[in-house]
């Protein structure tokens, strides 16, 4: 697997879900704008040490997500389930800024792109659990979220 295998399939997959980086940016400063109007915290420049409230209220907001989203697919509501995907990406949006990792979490989701698809063995195949989860191949690195950071 190389890096520039991984951004093509990254290509590929902001294409399908008609998801370029000019409209993610977009995406985020509409979330931005909401906190603003709102007055809720946000950060401009990367940073881990917010507010325990803000985490907290951060993590409870997508917790409640998350449920909605399994109960929507309990009931098999295409509606509800888009809802729910809908304030998700919301919600993550929220959350990226309230760290200040909006200008960088593009590159981000490249690098951990990159570090998933080291899972596939030598062959280039998946190794799954009996669970249906991708297991790691001896061919897998971390993600360099340190690098990409330092930036």
């Amino acid at each position: 697997f190389n890096q520039r295998k991984s951004h093509k399939s990254t290509f590929v997959l902001c294409n399908h879900f008609n998801l370029f980086p000019m409209e993610l940016k977009d995406n985020i400063n509409k979330v931005k704008e909401f906190h603003e109007v709102f007055g809720l915290e946000f950060q401009e420049l990367p940073n881990a040490n917010i507010s325990k409230r803000i985490y907290e209220l951060r993590h409870r907001l997508m917790q409640e997500e998350n449920d909605e989203y399994l109960e929507a697919c309990e009931k098999g509501d295409l509606n509800l389930i888009a809802d729910a995907l809908g304030d998700k990406m919301y919600i993550l949006f929220g959350t990226i800024i309230a760290h200040g990792l909006q200008h960088k979490i593009e590159e981000l989701f490249h690098e951990i792109h990159r570090s998933n698809m080291s899972k596939l063995d030598d062959e280039g195949k998946p190794i799954y659990r009996e669970d249906g989860k991708i297991m790691k191949s001896s061919n897998y690195f971390l993600p360099d979220i340190k690098s990409v950071l330092e930036r």
